[in-house]
This record gives C-alpha cells, structure tokens and sequence, in this order.
C-alpha cells in the first residue's frame, strides 16, 4: 500500500478547483449543466434534489453525492428548509495515467476512470467528513502557508477513504445504446466547433427533426439543442480556465454568432457570465 500512495501522491497537477461550504435556500433551483471536473457534495443538514441524467435522487443529512464527469445534472430545493452541505470540484485528469494495478487496488478511482459511472451516492462517516472540510478549510484560507499542498494531501486520504466505505453506497451507471441517439452526439461532438442546428443532427442521422427530437429526448432527458449548448458551454469553461484564449475567440471557435449570444447561452446554463466565471476562481458551477 505505501507503493501505491507514493506513485498517486507524485502527481503534480492542479487537482482541486473548489471546495467550500454551500447554503441553498429553499426554491433555489439551477438548471441542467455538466463540467468535466468530478463533483462532491456532501449534505450536512438538510437536503436537496439532485438530478442526474433525468432521474431525481433526493440527498438527505449525512450522505454524499459523486457526481462523475460530463454527467447533465441540476439542483432542486423542493423542501421549506435550507441545505447545508460541503461542495468541491475535482480534476479527474490528476488521475489519468494511473497504473492499472493501482486502480485495482484503490476502488474510487476506478469509478473515476470508467466513463459510464454517472453518480455514486453513500453515507459518510465522521472521519470522511472531517477530511472533506479539511480541504475546504485550505482552499479557502487566505493567510495561511503551504493551503493547497495541504489540500491536495487531503484529497487522497478522501480517495482512499471513499474506497473504503464504497461498499456501503450506490453507484450508478450511464450508458446510452440507442444507436440513432448515438449518432446524434458523435456528430454533434465532431462538429462542436461549427453552428449546429437542430436540421443539421437530424440530416446527418438520415431522420425528420420531430423524430431525432422525440428520441433524443426520451433517451438523454434533454432536447437536441440543449444538449447542444451544453456540450459547448462545457468547453468554454475548460478553455476559459485552461488556455488563453479570449472570450471574443472561444465564441468563435464554438461557432456562436456574436460575443454577445455566446455571454447569453453561458450564463443560461452556469447562472455566470463567461467573464466572471473567468474571474471568480471559487464559483461553484
């Protein structure tokens, strides 16, 4: 084992993008979104409906929720009490590269790494709890030395402790296999740097739009275009914090048709513009 927390601890990415303590009151809904950074929440009083790839998983006090990569989820605060819980994104690409025997060994980053996990969702335990509000506490210290070292330490006690009490939680797996659905996506996926119109999917998958749009639908939860807008404003978030391109160029490369349209559809989907998206490092998108 003291192999396997050595070939995992000399990594050195950038692993966390936030981690901080959330308070959602109730009404508070945020609409369908998706981001390539693993998400945890953690639900420390209260609770709240999340969903994930159109099913609603009601998160109450004292589980957790792993929402896996690329995974269309939302927010619903259906109850008249707030929800209190320990929010973090994580980058799954710190963990890419991991020898296979390692990932054997250390069962959460299997789930990581397998594209079809959609969610898991457990119990937490006083020690997972803890160490999650340990890296919550260094990511948002401001005058302390040595914080994301300290965080990034954190986060694998975290893994480790996920794969420990995994067998106490419910992993769910994403797989889409209608073949028409399938092709919908690989095609708006090889041409996500273009304007896609909903004809254009439906042309390409040799359909009438109303039956690519009743089958879309039944089989992802969402219509064509938003799914459409979906897959584009998450690569504008990886290319707004990743690269430097401006906001002026990212619209272009995702063909949107003015700066503007781009800041609008954007903010439709992440509740923030581009621009302070950029800015707010500790967002919780």
């Amino acid at each position: 084992m003291e192999s396997t927390i050595g070939r995992l601890v000399h990594r050195e990415q950038d692993m966390i993008y936030n981690a901080l303590p959330r308070t959602l009151q109730p009404g508070y809904n945020f609409g369908p979104h998706c981001h390539k950074n693993v998400e945890v929440c953690m639900m420390t009083e209260g609770e709240c409906d999340i969903v994930v790839d159109g099913e609603t998983i009601t998160v109450r006090t004292g589980e957790m929720m792993v929402i896996f990569s690329h995974m269309i989820h939302s927010f619903h605060m259906r109850s008249r009490r707030p929800a209190r819980f320990l929010q973090m994104h994580f980058q799954p690409d710190s963990f890419s590269g991991v020898e296979a025997d390692v990932v054997r060994d250390v069962k959460f980053l299997s789930y990581i790494t397998d594209e079809h996990s959609a969610y898991l969702l457990l119990p937490f335990s006083d020690r997972l709890r803890d160490c999650v509000e340990r890296i919550c506490m260094e990511m948002n210290s401001k005058t302390e030395e040595h914080c994301k070292p300290l965080a990034k330490i954190y986060i694998y006690e975290m893994v480790f402790l996920l794969s420990r009490e995994i067998s106490q939680g419910y992993r769910r797996i994403f797989v889409i296999e209608n073949p028409l659905a399938i092709k919908a996506i690989q095609y708006i996926n090889d041409h996500m740097e273009e304007k896609i119109m909903l004809s254009d999917v439906a042309a390409a998958c040799h359909v009438t739009a109303r039956h690519l749009s009743s089958v879309f639908k039944d089989i992802t939860n969402i219509t064509v275009n938003d799914y459409i807008n979906i897959a584009k404003v998450d690569n504008a978030m990886r290319w707004l914090t990743g690269t430097d391109l401006t906001m002026a160029e990212i619209a272009s490369k995702l063909g949107f048709s003015s700066t503007q349209y781009f800041s609008t559809v954007f903010k439709r989907y992440t509740r923030v513009t581009p621009g302070e998206y950029k800015d707010m490092s500790e967002k919780d998108i």
